[in-house]
């Protein structure tokens, strides 16, 4: 295994000109994500032949390598281990006015990337805790419903055990975001206590009752940004050692008054208008609105800003006690094991079926950027076959009611662990085989060029 990264690490540096031109250097589950000083004489071609590439995709200036689960924070310590990379996301020390002048015009070039990104980042940390709780949870569910039918005492053990992220959510969310807007991350922290504490019950301001938790995440992201601007503000203008005891004072003083008063009243009228409005549309849209949602979800994760959408599924949660959204959107995943499985017994190309193995057992978990950036997306019609697949299976998933005990986190088939109640995993079933039936046919029939190396 070291000998693979030290191919891969003297590989990747050599075709990007160098460890030194490299500026920062990140991973998320599925990829090594870097960005560079210099781009002239890059191969972007080269860099998707690397042995143990997947898939490569270039988003909001930087260049990702799809490596597959678990391995992308692997790779990321072996290289830390070589060279002393920048984190991604800081700036690399004494830049030339080049440099300045690129990443001004990278930083603009997209907003809404720009907020994607920090969305993702406040919440991706948490995906290990979704997932280990999110997977108890529903165990606990379909147990209570089947085998501890007749023992409340192990299926309350099991909600306990699985509700342990959620019980202090806001709180790691607060802090996460903090950071991400670059205030301090406990005083984020702090106000997101100041939200969710119980004594609030008690207490009316202006005239208005208070209500502990109302608004959930949304609120707690507002609340941590504007937290951020005024911490800074204080920062910047209080001097000397006063400045310890008086900012994060005045900044939670003064950011908690207004976050009770306007901004979780106002959070917690969005957020219950955007979860009932959910709940609507998938209601009364029925399997039409399934499969707008299954059809165009794989493109989100193609851009990256899938993970953009967690607020709402938190918020689902945490309003109607589950989320009836995710199961839908995890039929992109089924469309895309189906379209894959086409090319993997249509191509020719060796190294194609060599990507194409590798990428389906992930795929089968849920983990799409492989089948996506190293199958589907390069001959590009079986990603359509794929986005078809997913909107035959989000139709079905929709139309029967599925409901999800988790926010996110897990999908594929181990959403089947993760389900609200017996119904909802024995209809997942039928979605998730009409997603990849369709994705398979539609591939299959459609086509594509088969490569020649």
């Amino acid at each position: 295994m070291p000998e693979e990264y030290a191919s891969f690490y003297e590989e990747v540096t050599r075709i990007v000109g160098g460890a030194d031109n490299i500026a920062t250097l990140g991973a998320c589950m599925t990829r090594l994500r870097f960005t560079l000083k210099s781009q002239e004489g890059i191969s972007l071609q080269d860099l998707k032949q690397v042995p143990g590439v997947l898939g490569y995709v270039q988003a909001q200036g930087q260049h990702q390598l799809v490596v597959g689960a678990s391995k992308a924070g692997k790779l990321l310590a072996y290289f830390q281990s070589r060279h002393s990379f920048a984190p991604l996301g800081e700036e690399a020390s004494a830049p030339s006015a080049q440099e300045v002048k690129a990443a001004v015009r990278q930083k603009y070039a997209s907003r809404l990337g720009r907020v994607c990104a920090r969305i993702g980042n406040i919440f991706v940390p948490l995906i290990p805790a979704y997932i280990g709780c999110g997977l108890l949870l529903g165990i606990g569910n379909i147990l209570g419903e089947t085998l501890l039918k007749d023992n409340p005492n192990a299926v309350g053990l099991m909600q306990a055990l699985g509700n342990g992220i959620f019980f202090y959510l806001n709180a790691i969310v607060g802090y996460n975001a903090s950071r991400e807007f670059g205030g301090t991350p406990a005083l984020g922290a702090a106000l997101a206590g100041v939200l969710n504490i119980p004594s609030l019950a008690s207490i009316t301001l202006f005239g208005m009752p208070l209500i502990p938790g109302k608004g959930g995440v949304i609120a707690v992201l507002v609340v941590c940004w504007a937290a951020s601007y005024v911490e800074k503000f204080l920062r910047a203008r209080v001097k000397g050692s006063m400045e310890l005891f008086v900012t994060p004072t005045l900044t939670i003083l003064l950011v908690g008054i207004v976050s009770l008063a306007v901004i979780q009243p106002a959070a917690g009228w969005f957020s219950d208008k955007l979860a009932l409005w959910t709940q609507h549309a998938l209601k009364n849209g029925g399997w039409f609105t399934g499969a707008v949602l299954g059809g165009g979800f794989l493109p989100l994760v193609m851009l990256g800003v899938h993970q953009s959408l967690v607020p709402l599924h938190q918020q689902l949660v945490d309003t109607l006690g589950n989320n009836p959204l995710f199961p839908v959107l995890c039929m992109a995943g089924a469309g895309q094991v189906g379209a894959g499985l086409a090319v993997l017994l249509k191509t020719r190309n060796e190294r194609l079926k060599t990507v194409a193995k590798n990428a389906l057992p992930v795929g089968l978990l849920g983990i799409g950027e492989p089948l996506i950036y190293g199958v589907t997306l390069p001959l590009f019609k079986p990603f359509i076959a794929a986005c078809i697949g997913a909107a035959a299976g989000g139709a079905v998933v929709a139309a029967l009611h599925v409901t999800a005990a988790i926010p996110f986190g897990v999908s594929g088939v181990v959403m089947f662990l993760a389900l609200s109640n017996l119904n909802s995993v024995i209809f997942y079933g039928v979605g998730f085989v009409t997603a990849v039936a369709c994705g398979f046919g539609a591939a299959w029939k459609m086509g594509f060029e088969d490569p020649q190396n």
